[in-house]
């Protein structure tokens, strides 16, 4: 029997303990992606349509106040003097910027939210290869490696009998 030097074995436990390690991270780490995936669905699908609907109304509210208010101060001045109304006319025009926006919002979010479902779809496959490792590739290289361990320290230590 050829004789071979096996002396560091405890350089492979280490290793094996590392693999342990890497496939406990890849759990925690699959399940903050997918909670950090969930909030943003939720926040896509439910929140951002809700607040920019609230935004909408508000400025459609405030559009119609601003539009009274030039009306009412039109109707109060002469049609010679351009100067008055001025805030009002630029009140008028930042909201309708506002309302604009908030239109554009309302209907950018839908299509947001449908990128979103798609771009989820495949960052789930990459995220269940990431369990399938941290589920099955992983404990089986742990396991063969304790077991090539094992036969090791059976070697080492026939070695180490007195008479061979």
């Amino acid at each position: 029997m050829a004789k071979a030097h096996v002396n560091d074995i405890e350089a492979l436990e280490t290793f094996s303990a590392a693999i342990s390690k890497l496939r406990d991270n890849s759990r925690k780490n699959g399940d903050d992606v997918r909670e950090q995936l969930q909030r943003v669905s939720v926040w896509l699908s439910k929140e951002l349509p809700e607040y920019w609907s609230n935004e909408l109304r508000t400025a459609q509210n405030r559009w119609i106040e601003a539009r009274q208010e030039l009306l009412n101060c039109t109707a109060k001045t002469r049609a010679e003097d351009e100067t008055s109304c001025l805030v009002q006319r630029k009140a008028l025009e930042r909201a309708t910027a506002r309302r604009a926006l908030c239109e554009q919002r309302c209907k950018i979010v839908p299509q947001l939210a449908m990128q979103w479902e798609q771009f989820l779809q495949e960052i789930t496959l990459s995220v269940r290869q990431l369990d399938d490792t941290a589920e099955s590739t992983l404990p089986l290289a742990i396991h063969r490696l304790q077991q090539t361990i094992q036969v090791l320290k059976q070697y080492a230590a026939q070695s180490n009998e007195p008479g061979n």
